[in-house]
């Protein structure tokens, strides 16, 4: 096994893991998604009225109660064995594959997202991963594009933020900490009630999410970047609840640190 493929299969396990925690969300809220609960199937496929009739039986069928729970629990068993078992690539193409299509599924089941963005790098991780253990060849190029695509996301959500006035003055910071629906830490929301402060976190966001394309540049600021990223994300985890965010981003990670040190 080549350095990059071992890269690939530690990105497997840890992808792997993030899908456990995910499919353990959905078994805990699974009332939520029921006939009886607030995101029944029979009002969500109304908004797919202009697919195929084959292609709405099918979703009737994978989607009900029944099937989507069992499509639920095979994710959750792949999810496992990604983490436990060093499989053979044919192997890992296949289970990565399977897990590319229940998650898509379950994208559609909740109107394309259930959690933003982590959905969208979760499919993304997951297909590129796929192509990956296909030929040793393809797996550094699916390394470099998982890379590419969340340095990107990062330096997007940055330049997004830089044309926002709020974020600017460190209104629209101040004012997701102090939503009553995050429950942030008292002394944080009272922290950033200084509007200087509240304008300093919302320009070091900035400042971190528009350069960090400087990741690649050396192997000591690749560090800083990805330990800065991690903690960025795992204070949004305990701030903001946003566990899957950093779960999946930092699945990313060692693909980001292997193409650096090819630089």
């Amino acid at each position: 096994m080549n350095e990059a493929s071992t890269v690939l299969l530690l990105v497997s396990k840890l992808i792997g893991f993030s899908l456990l925690l995910q499919t353990l969300e959905f078994f805990k809220i699974k009332e939520s998604f029921s006939e009886n609960g607030i995101w029944k199937w029979s009002e969500v496929k109304k908004e797919y009225y202009y697919l195929p009739q084959l292609l709405k039986k099918f979703l009737d069928w994978i989607m009900s109660d029944k099937y989507f729970l069992d499509m639920l629990s095979l994710r959750f068993l792949l999810s496992f064995l990604l983490i436990v078992f060093p499989f053979w690539p044919v192997f890992q193409f296949f289970f990565l594959l399977v897990l590319f299509f229940i998650t898509f599924l379950i994208t559609i089941r909740f109107r394309g997202s259930f959690n933003g963005g982590s959905d969208y790098l979760s499919l993304i991780l997951l297909l590129c991963l796929s192509v990956g253990f296909i030929h040793p060849i393809l797996a550094k190029a699916a390394l470099w594009y998982i890379s590419l695509q969340v340095i990107s996301s990062y330096f997007l959500a940055g330049l997004i933020k830089i044309k926002e006035r709020k974020w600017r003055d460190g209104t629209a910071l101040k004012g997701f900490i102090s939503s009553p629906s995050y429950q942030a830490p008292l002394i944080l929301i009272n922290y950033t009630r200084d509007q200087n402060i509240s304008k300093l976190l919302g320009f070091c966001v900035i400042f971190f999410e528009l350069s960090f394309p400087l990741v690649l540049t050396h192997p000591n600021i690749t560090i800083f970047y990805l330990v800065a990223g991690g903690l960025f994300h795992f204070s949004n985890f305990l701030i903001f609840g946003l566990n899957r965010f950093f779960f999946v981003w930092c699945a990313s990670y060692p693909a980001i640190h292997y193409c650096a040190q090819l630089i």
